[in-house]
């Protein structure tokens, strides 16, 4: 069976919905547009769907990737899909991508926007970042602007937002997750200079 990636948007309400139950609510949109998921060898067999890394409850995501093996793939299916998903995905883009590394050996880096609520924040980060301050070692690239900070990391499998709001609060810039707005812009490999989207193709 052909392997599909997609990049897709996760916003509103459904950013609730937590990462390991992505999976089963994709396979659903899958099976009610008619198309037959590739299983599992082995003694437990399921569905061969793999994710990007994970994206903490609450946090919406503008492009995020997803793999799966299904039978048959076009754009007419791309749209049946994206009209079977919960209200608040998207797919953005989509293709089949056999003969490509897999999906975790791509996701080198990824660029989260955090807005912070009170000006006395940024203005304190923007100075320990002035000075050469990192909120983590995998930090790639830092960009300060009036309300919000971009930054940009590897290995985001194992560093995320919880990562960066703990340094954060343990710094003093703030005092928890409610002092912030965080959205992942995108998942991709790293330029030396910016994130690179994730081909489908």
């Amino acid at each position: 069976m052909p392997r599909v990636r997609m990049i897709f948007s996760k916003r509103g309400r459904i950013c609730f919905v937590p990462h390991v139950e992505m999976p089963t609510l994709f396979c659903r949109a899958f099976r009610r547009a008619g198309l037959r998921i590739e299983l599992s060898s082995g003694l437990s067999p399921h569905p061969r769907i793999s994710l990007g890394p994970a994206l903490p409850v609450g946090v919406p995501a503008m492009g995020e990737p997803l793999e799966v093996w299904v039978d048959r793939w076009d754009r007419d299916i791309e749209r049946s899909v994206d009209g079977t998903l919960p209200e608040g995905i998207r797919i953005l883009r989509s293709g089949m991508v056999d003969g490509r590394p897999k999906l975790s050996g791509e996701c080198e880096a990824a660029l989260y926007r955090i807005i912070f609520r009170e000006g006395s924040a940024i203005e304190r980060l923007g100075k320990l970042v002035s000075e050469g301050w990192k909120p983590v070692e995998q930090t790639l690239a830092l960009d300060v602007r009036r309300n919000w900070l971009d930054a940009a990391v590897s290995s985001p499998g194992q560093v995320g937002a919880g990562t960066m709001i703990k340094r954060f609060a343990a710094e003093g810039i703030i005092g928890s997750w409610s002092d912030v707005l965080v959205a992942r812009l995108a998942v991709g490999g790293w330029s030396g200079e910016s994130i690179q989207p994730l081909p489908c193709c």
